[in-house]
C-alpha cells in the first residue's frame, strides 16, 4: 500500500511540473515573438518605421539675409528641392539646392536684385515623437554662389536645419522648420558674407 501510494505521488509530482514547464516555455515563446517581430510598416514589414529615400520641396515663408538685403515673406519663388537617403530609420544623407533672391538696401528706385544659390550635403538624424510625427535635425555643407548684376561671388556655406514632421498618409508628410547657410565669400576688403536663416513649409513624399 505505501507502495502504491508513493507511486501515485511521484505521479501527481512529475505531471505538475510537465505543467509549469509548458506554462514557462509558453511564456517564452511569446516574449521571443514580441521582442524580434518586426513591427507593421508601409515596407510590408522590413523593420523600417520611415522612408528609405525620401523627396521634397520646401517653400521659405520668411527669410532673413546675412548681408544688407530687406527680408523676404511669404516669396514663394524661395524654395529648396531635396532628397533624403536613410542608412536607418536613424540616421541618413540628404542632398539640396536652394534657390533665393533678396532687394538689397539702397535709395528708393535703385534697389538691386540678388540672387543666391546653394548646393550641399548633409548628415541627418531623426527620431519618431508620435505614430504620425517626427523631428530631424541636419549638419552639413553646401557651395554658395552670389549673383548681384555684373557681381559673383562664391562662398563654402555651413548648413544646420531643424525640421517637425507630420505623416498625413501612407507617403506623404509635410513638414515645418528652420534652415540656415552661413559663410563668407572671402576676407578680402571687398568680400562679403553670404547665406540666410529661413523659416520653411514643405511637402515629401517618401518611398
Amino acid at each position: 500500500m505505501f507502495a502504491v501510494l508513493c507511486l501515485m505521488l511521484a505521479s501527481a509530482v512529475d505531471a505538475a511540473a510537465q505543467v509549469k514547464n509548458n506554462q514557462v516555455d509558453e511564456l517564452s515563446t511569446a516574449l521571443s515573438e514580441e521582442q524580434f517581430s518586426a513591427p507593421a510598416t508601409i515596407f510590408g514589414g522590413v523593420g523600417r518605421k520611415f522612408p528609405t529615400l525620401q523627396a521634397g520641396l520646401d517653400l521659405l515663408i520668411l527669410s532673413s539675409p546675412h548681408y544688407s538685403a530687406f527680408r523676404n515673406l511669404l516669396e514663394l519663388s524661395n524654395r529648396v528641392y531635396w532628397g533624403e537617403w536613410w542608412y536607418s530609420d536613424r540616421w541618413g544623407v540628404k542632398g539640396l539646392l536652394s534657390e533665393q533672391s533678396f532687394t538689397m538696401f539702397g535709395a528708393s528706385g535703385n534697389r538691386p536684385q540678388a540672387s543666391t544659390s546653394h548646393l550641399g550635403l548633409l548628415a541627418k538624424t531623426q527620431q519618431s515623437l508620435a505614430e504620425s510625427w517626427k523631428i530631424s535635425a541636419g549638419l552639413g555643407l553646401a557651395k554658395t554662389e552670389f549673383v548681384l548684376e555684373s557681381q559673383r561671388k562664391f562662398g563654402n556655406s555651413l548648413v544646420s536645419e531643424f525640421r517637425l514632421g507630420f505623416e498625413f498618409s501612407s507617403d506623404l508628410w509635410t513638414e515645418a522648420g528652420i534652415l540656415t547657410m552661413d559663410s563668407a565669400s572671402g576676407s578680402g576688403s571687398g568680400d562679403q558674407r553670404l547665406g540666410s536663416t529661413s523659416y520653411l513649409i514643405g511637402l515629401s513624399y517618401g518611398f
